[in-house]
């Protein structure tokens, strides 16, 4: 088969979830005998042409200049792109940006990651969320089939008369670095007896809880994410105690994940999203993870750990020190939960027999 995979900002991964997902599942594809296009905005920092054997087409991106709008006139042009070029399967990553022009969309050959629930993201008000629902509806109405990543997400979208199969997203089980504590010694960051949180500063992913009880506790918490944003200023000057440490964004794997298994307990507050990447990399690790009490991470932790739904219960969790044998249990089943269940060989050929199926 002939494989496009669009709708996010290309491989190598420096930005997210999709990119990742595409930089794990693509060169496997291409194991297998297919030949893979990975579309990859202009301005991405690796100017490379093939990874792995995945082909990188570089498309022109004006966010830049035009902000949002660019996305759109990226998304725009990719498909625009894919269809002069021919492929057997147009996997559409995602539908925020590209749905407005999914009548441009092959429907037989069309198989598109809804992603999570777009529209419940507390930065998308009023006419926003309004969009996306409508941009979710063109999407999943001219797609052949949709992919859940999660069973909550699946759930939802049987609304539509799109056949959805649930296809998880990925993550890899890795072993604690020997030389942790200088790993984070030398980046910064405090050694031991702390927490750590990863993810996207914004209300939905319930930043403000997870400072507040950590400010209240007197808990030490390492907030990794882009405090720079106006919400995360924010935070920042209500949310100035000693205990806290905000780093900014840190791509490093090596740190981030001696981070994740030096960590006392890895704090989650994602809400909306489905699967998230994050909490799968925490558990790969073998972290210990307080998380937000939702469906989505309910199903993903699969009884590990423990659950919170506001900042008290969170601060009464904080407090507690699992035991040495509780946290190596705890450890072990958390990277076998990985290695079952959301491990990306698995992923990529579910995606392939998936994509059979559409021929």
């Amino acid at each position: 088969m002939k494989i496009a995979v669009l709708g996010s900002r290309g491989i190598p991964n420096r930005y997210g979830g999709f990119e990742e997902m595409a930089a794990q599942v693509a060169p496997l594809w291409v194991k297998a005998g297919h030949e893979v296009v990975v579309y990859t905005t202009s301005d991405h920092p690796d100017k490379v042409e093939e990874v792995a054997g995945v082909r990188i087409k570089h498309i022109f991106n004006p966010e830049g200049t035009f902000g949002l709008a660019g996305q759109f006139i990226y998304d725009l042009l990719c498909i625009l792109d894919a269809r002069r070029e021919g492929f057997d399967i147009y996997l559409q990553l995602g539908y925020t940006t590209s749905g407005i022009w999914s009548f441009l969309w092959p429907k037989k050959k069309t198989m598109t990651n809804m992603d999570g629930l777009e529209h419940q993201r507390a930065k998308y008000k009023g006419l926003l969320s309004i969009f996306l629902r409508w941009s979710e509806r063109r999407a999943a109405n001219r797609s052949k089939l949709l992919v859940a990543d999660n069973p909550e997400i699946a759930r939802y979208l049987a609304k539509y008369n799109t056949p959805t199969q649930t296809i998880a997203y990925g993550s890899h089980v890795v072993e604690a670095p020997e030389n942790a504590a200088k790993i984070l010694q030398e980046a910064g960051l405090p050694t031991h007896n702390f927490h750590v949180h990863i993810g996207r500063v914004q209300p939905d992913n319930h930043v403000w809880e997870i400072l507040a009880a950590a400010e209240e506790s007197g808990e030490t918490v390492v907030a990794i994410g882009d405090y720079s944003t106006r919400y995360g200023q924010k935070l920042r000057k209500i949310f100035d105690a000693k205990n806290l440490h905000f780093p900014g964004t840190i791509y490093d794997k090596t740190v981030l994940n001696a981070l994740r298994t030096q960590a006392v307990f890895y704090l989650h507050g994602h809400s909306v999203g489905g699967t998230n990447p994050a909490l799968l990399e925490a558990m790969g690790c073998g972290a210990m993870v307080l998380a937000h009490n939702n469906p989505f991470n309910a199903s993903v932790l699969g009884g590990l750990g423990a659950l919170w739904s506001d900042e008290d219960e969170l601060q009464e969790l904080l407090k507690q020190r699992p035991s040495a044998e509780v946290r190596a249990e705890q450890a072990e089943i958390s990277k076998g939960r990985v290695k079952d269940y959301f491990n990306w060989s698995q992923i990529a050929n579910q995606y392939l027999e998936a994509m059979s199926g559409l021929q």
